[in-house]
């Protein structure tokens, strides 16, 4: 399920911000909302509680490590590739620390069609802002609801029956305000938390209905996903930004596909289904959250000094790519997982000579290193670069 995620993301290289990043905004909504709703239901179901210092500790070493090697990246590549810009895009860096890019973006009136020319390389930063606010109250709430539950010694079905209530009506009140607010401020729904937060709901809700969905018939699942797949791409090729209705109602259609993809994998995955059954798909999902910190930045830090054609999508894709399977095998897992007796046991081996580095390691290092190569040797082999190095002599310029 993970997948559908990075290939909306990858959609963003091939089909272009406006439609791939609308949609892949939305299916990210969708599978967070479930994953962590549920992942907070089953902590707290043996508990009685909701623990909160440890869900937020863990969500801040999943999310922290990554984004803010890419933040302080990005302001070091800006200060290079877009000198006038760097106090704004250190400021937008501020933000997106803080988990208020959306905010900040909305009152800027940035552009949601992502133009290359205008876009804050850390623009893409606006989604992750809404999911920690979001998760930042949702779990307050599950709290509430089980202390209450656990008080009055009431059953688990009626347990789920009070989250699926609660979370049917944020999700409820959240589309009616997205659908208010597009009508009058499509610019403010577009990065509004409030009018974003019934994407996480829906995944919310299709958490607390996992044991209906374990029981699914087999033949029917495989059926649900092709479905929910073809919404997804159906979105891809519908959603005009620049028609309007969007978030509301347009966004319903990838938010269904991506429902429709989750439904059908509770329990079991779906059969003839190759798509998403298979190891291509599971890396990608492992990956796909650093794919999508770095994809964004790559692409408008690239646009200063390459024009946009098949060597642009060659090199932005390779490097995207490169720098992802980097941040994943050498930052983000091992700090996710990692301790710091860990770290005194490999200190040990090594000084020993019995530290061996795993050969997935190795492999990732190579996959990493052969990516950016080549992302160097499609931005150094593109036409426009021998015009760019010699701008006085007109007869080299191919004239259409």
């Amino acid at each position: 399920m993970r997948a559908l995620a990075v290939l909306a993301v990858v959609a963003t290289h091939l089909v272009g911000w406006p439609r791939g990043g609308f949609v892949g905004i939305d299916v990210f909504f969708v599978i967070s909302g479930f994953f962590v709703t549920d992942m907070l239901l089953r902590g707290a179901e043996p508990t009685g509680t909701v623990s909160l210092g440890r869900f937020w500790l863990d969500r801040a070493r999943r999310i922290l490590p990554t984004a803010i090697a890419v933040l302080i990246a990005t302001y070091a590549a800006s200060v290079v590739l877009l000198p006038d810009r760097t106090h704004t895009i250190g400021v937008d860096a501020l933000f997106s620390l803080a988990f208020l890019a959306n905010w900040r973006f909305a009152a800027q009136g940035a552009d949601t069609s992502g133009v290359l020319d205008t876009a804050s390389p850390l623009q893409h930063f606006w989604p992750l802002s809404i999911e920690e606010q979001f998760y930042l109250l949702w779990p307050l709430l599950l709290l509430a609801v089980t202390a209450l539950v656990v008080r009055r010694a009431w059953s688990r079905d009626r347990w789920f029956g009070l989250i699926a209530g609660a979370s049917g009506l944020l999700t409820a009140a959240s589309l009616a305000w997205a659908t208010y607010e597009t009508a009058v401020s499509p610019h403010w729904a577009y990065f509004n938390t409030f009018a974003r937060a019934w994407e996480l709901g829906v995944g919310a809700l299709l958490a607390t209905g996992v044991g209906v969905f374990t029981r699914m018939p087999v033949w029917l699942r495989p059926l649900l996903s092709w479905a929910g797949v073809a919404l997804i791409v159906a979105s891809l090729l519908l959603i005009n930004p620049e028609s309007g209705g969007f978030p509301v109602p347009w966004a319903l259609l990838p938010v269904a596909g991506a429902a429709l993809v989750i439904a059908a994998g509770v329990g079991s995955e779906p059969m003839f289904q190759p798509l998403l059954r298979n190891q291509a798909a599971t890396y990608l999902g492992d990956l796909s959250y650093a794919l999508y910190l770095v994809h964004w930045p790559v692409i408008v830090l690239l646009g200063t000094a390459m024009e946009t054609s098949v060597y642009f999508d060659a090199s932005a894709l390779a490097l995207s790519f490169g720098l992802a399977i980097a941040c994943h095998h050498f930052l983000e897992s091992p700090l996710r997982h990692g301790s710091w007796s860990a770290v005194q046991q490999a200190r040990e081996d090594m000084r020993h000579g019995l530290y061996h580095v795993e050969r997935s390691t190795k492999v990732a290092a190579v996959a990493a290193l052969v990516l950016i190569t080549l992302s160097v040797i499609t931005f150094a082999a593109r036409p426009d670069r021998y015009e760019q190095a010699h701008p006085a002599v007109p007869c080299c310029r191919t004239i259409e």
